[in-house]
């Protein structure tokens, strides 16, 4: 019988210890996107389209508004992938499948198992939240019908006082009905306008939220507020852009009260370049999220 060396199990259970894995809780995810415009088969079952483009993401931690730490789907060389995903990296990354993926360890105190999933089709600015995403789904649907309203989220930063370009592009007939702003990471000093593509038709890239100021976070209000005169009670002027509202700065007289009337903006003609940006009046660590609701055109 061949002797047993005690000395010899010693150190290779050492050096299993010692190579395990730094990232222990690491998982692969995926999930095919698809569509969903209200068509029905002849039998009642929602007709999907599965999209290959045009797809961007970012994993959040689950409950959070905090970006995870992404690395690149099943790829043993552990290959940081950018967080959000890009358009780009979505249709043409290493695997090639088209698709939702990525490596990471969840930041789930409870479960150590789930994240949140914001997704958003550039085509008409469609946006899917899905919580709690693991490793066991599959499939994403973004509902894209016509005739409702849909609330739709897209993520900002500071990397840059220049126009950013979201790449969403509204669908020509989408009437766009409001548009805010979430301040994740509050900026001394920041403010951010949000409007369409000057290039595009009827372009105005603080037509939407104008000197929108992020030195506070949650939800920013607007500051067409009504203030107290000694002759008149009058309206300040507003963060809305000239697309959703019309702005009469008022003063302290009887003839100049002010106010504002709602317009709400119909998206004319579409742009391959994109419609929906934003500008930085400085640059600064801050951002956070811009939401809009607005109803499809065909």
């Amino acid at each position: 019988m061949r002797k047993f060396n005690v000395f010899t199990l010693a150190i290779a259970l050492l050096a299993v210890f010692i190579a395990a894995p730094v990232h222990a809780a690491l998982q692969d995810m995926w999930a095919d996107v698809y569509t969903w415009d209200g068509k029905q088969s002849a039998d009642g079952k929602p007709v999907l389209t599965r999209k290959t483009t045009n797809i961007t993401y970012k994993v959040l931690a689950v409950g959070t508004t905090t970006a995870e730490t992404l690395y690149y789907y099943n790829t043993p060389a552990m290959t940081s992938l950018t967080n959000p995903v890009t358009a780009t990296i979505f249709a043409t990354d290493s695997i090639g499948h088209d698709r939702i993926q990525f490596r990471v360890d969840p930041t789930d105190a409870t479960d150590d198992r789930y994240v949140d999933l914001l997704v958003v089709d550039l085509v008409g600015g469609f946006t899917a939240f899905v919580d709690n995403f693991d490793k066991y789904q599959h499939v994403i649907v973004i509902d894209e019908r016509y005739g409702i309203g849909h609330h739709g989220s897209i993520w900002f930063g500071n990397s840059s006082i220049a126009v950013q370009n979201t790449g969403i592009n509204f669908i020509a007939g989408s009437f766009i009905q409001d548009v805010r702003v979430e301040v994740v990471t509050a900026g001394s000093g920041l403010s951010l306008d949000v409007g369409i593509l000057a290039a595009a038709t009827g372009g105005d890239t603080d037509g939407f939220r104008a000197n929108v100021l992020l030195t506070t976070t949650g939800w920013v209000a607007d500051t067409g507020v009504i203030t107290a005169g000694t002759t008149i009670d009058w309206t300040e002027a507003t963060t809305y852009g000239a697309l959703l509202y019309t702005a009469i700065t008022g003063s302290d007289a009887v003839e100049a009260g002010g106010g504002r009337s709602y317009l709400g903006h119909i998206i004319t003609t579409e742009t391959s370049a994109g419609n929906l940006v934003y500008g930085m009046s400085t640059t600064d660590t801050t951002g956070g999220f811009i939401h809009y609701w607005f109803t499809r055109g065909r």
